[in-house]
C-alpha cells in the first residue's frame, strides 16, 4: 500500500511540474533588424550590451512591419520591424546559417526555428 502511494505521490508531482511548466509564459524580446548580423559575429555579453533588446512579453508588439522571429522553447526573438520584405529574406537566410552553425555545436538548439511574420494592428477604420 506505502508502495502504492509513493507512486501515485511521484506521478502528482510530476504532473504538477509539467501544468507549472506549461502556464510560465513565453518571452519576447525586440532586436533591430540590423542585430541579425552581429548576433553571428559577436560574444553574448557584446551583444546584449550593443542591443538591449526590448522585453514585449506582456504587452506584444507596437510597431507594423516584417519581423524575422527566432523560436526556442519559451523564448522568442523578433528582429525587426522592415518595410522591405526582400532585404527581411536575406537577412532570414543570414540567420539560419547562424542557427545552423548553433545547432551543430548544440543539438538541443535542433528545436528553435526561424521564420519571417507580419506584424499588422487589425481592426476596422471608418
Amino acid at each position: 500500500m506505502t508502495r502504492l502511494a509513493i507512486i501515485l505521490s511521484i506521478s502528482l508531482l510530476a504532473l504538477a511540474a509539467t501544468s507549472l511548466g506549461q502556464m510560465v509564459p513565453t518571452k519576447v524580446i525586440v532586436y533591430p533588424l540590423e542585430a541579425v548580423i552581429d548576433s553571428g559575429s559577436m560574444t553574448n555579453g557584446q551583444f546584449k550590451k550593443r542591443y538591449p533588446g526590448i522585453d514585449v512579453t506582456d504587452f506584444g508588439l507596437t510597431d507594423e512591419g516584417w519581423y524575422i522571429r527566432y523560436t526556442h522553447h519559451k523564448l522568442v526573438y523578433m528582429f525587426g520591424p522592415s518595410d522591405d520584405l526582400e532585404y527581411t529574406r536575406e537577412l532570414k537566410a543570414v540567420l539560419e546559417e547562424i542557427r545552423l552553425s548553433a545547432v551543430l555545436k548544440d543539438p538541443k538548439l535542433s528545436f528553435s526555428k526561424v521564420e519571417i511574420v507580419k506584424f499588422e494592428f487589425s481592426g476596422a477604420t471608418n
